[in-house]
């Protein structure tokens, strides 16, 4: 199957972002680079874990014996850590970039875009000695160029793919701006007709720019923010608007009804 050069993803709030996946020469120039991190600080190991067996031979006893040979399975396990280690908590913690990713402007993401989380980091480079063995026969390469995501096994086990680190354009930024002003209208045009003219509200400029921009935003707070915020608000409303109609809507819908009635009175 011939690899594809893009992904699309649809966000939440239904804008169009696309990707462009990391090709074939700048994942190896990062491996390399981070191979080379990691060969710099397994020698930096090395020579502490040489010093300290080092100074502990020299003690010539049968205790310092057994600690050196502590020492030495203590050491096998760091090296293997380091290696494997690197890759994980490089990726977890920062969005998907080793440094040598970072170096060369890519990052490992999920296959929808969305960033590659714990359980894709570990699983992806779990199955990264698997893949090396591979590469050993040359085999991985040609996983990675008959996939359509120029996939390895890791990254089709954990669901990832590897590509270029994107920065949000203007374009991108106006296109969200225009959904979200759509998105408001049709939410207040929903609300005008759930309630008609049950509700009597008189919000002035200020409080109608501050409901405005909770409803702008609402899909980005964290669910407590959301309801906090929310609830706080439909309080405000109705005190200005005691009775029924007011009290039988949520928090959200009745702020939906206030911008919805502020709309028709300036229309």
């Amino acid at each position: 199957m011939a690899p594809i050069d893009d992904i699309a993803v649809l966000t939440s709030e239904n804008v169009r972002l696309t990707y462009t996946l990391a090709g074939m020469g700048s994942r190896v120039a990062a491996f390399l680079a981070d191979t080379l991190i990691i060969v710099l600080m397994s020698i930096a190991v090395t020579v502490l874990f040489m010093t300290v067996g080092f100074s502990l031979s020299a003690l010539g006893n049968e205790m310092t014996e057994g600690a050196v040979s502590l020492l030495g399975a203590i050491y096998i396990f760091v090296i293997t850590f380091l290696y494997w280690g690197y890759y994980f908590f490089f990726e977890w913690i920062n969005w998907g970039q080793t440094p040598g990713k970072q170096l060369l402007g890519i990052r490992v993401s999920m296959a929808d875009g969305a960033p590659a989380d714990i359980v894709a980091c570990a699983t992806r480079n779990v199955v990264r000695i698997v893949d090396l063995i591979l590469a050993s026969l040359g085999i991985t390469f040609f996983i990675m160029i008959f996939t359509p995501r120029y996939q390895r096994l890791g990254d089709l086990a954990a669901g990832t793919v590897v590509v270029r680190r994107r920065r949000l354009t203007f374009e991108d930024i106006y296109e969200a701006a225009r959904r979200s002003e759509e998105k408001a209208a049709e939410i207040m045009a929903r609300a005008s007709s759930r309630t008609g003219a049950e509700l009597n509200i008189r919000i002035n400029d200020t409080e109608t720019a501050l409901l405005r921009k909770f409803m702008e935003r609402r899909e980005s707070l964290p669910p407590d923010v959301r309801r906090k915020l929310a609830a706080d608000l439909a309080r405000r409303i109705r005190a200005k608007a005691p009775g029924a109609s007011a009290d039988s809507l949520g928090s959200e819908a009745l702020i939906e009804a206030a911008l919805a009635n502020q709309s028709r009175r300036k229309a």
